[in-house]
């Protein structure tokens, strides 16, 4: 076992070895340069984006916040807090159990008999069209 543990490490080392080994000096730059192209495009926004958000924030500059302080906030928190809080245990509760009921007495499927000839033609037929 660990004959062949040394053999997967040895053949997975030299696999990237000569993987490394292939790419010339200017094919790696060639990548680090293109690579880096891509980040420094993606990193830099054009003059439409800026001047798109510099517009959005001159429209909400003189706005005044929905929550202004910290009190307001938690005040908001803590009532939808209450509110989920009542509808999930009362009501919630309710309506499963009065589903729980109603489906007590149904009948499940019945699943179809697969060593059955006709199924089998009759499952060919559906996978055919």
């Amino acid at each position: 076992m660990s004959k062949l543990l040394v053999a997967l490490i040895a053949a997975s080392f030299a696999t990237v070895a000569g993987a490394q080994a292939g790419a010339t000096k200017q094919e790696k730059a060639k990548t680090v340069e293109s690579t880096t192209k891509a980040a420094v495009a993606a990193d830099n926004p054009t003059g439409k984006d800026m001047a798109a958000d510099t517009a959005k924030a001159k429209a909400q500059k003189g706005t005044p916040k929905a929550l202004p302080d910290k009190g307001t906030k938690q005040q908001a928190v803590s009532s939808v807090t209450k509110a989920d809080a009542a509808s999930t245990t009362a009501q919630g509760e309710a309506a499963d159990v009065a589903k729980a009921k109603s489906q007590k007495g149904t009948p499940k499927v019945a699943k179809p008999d697969l060593k059955d000839p006709n199924v089998q033609k009759g499952m060919q037929k559906a996978a055919t069209q």
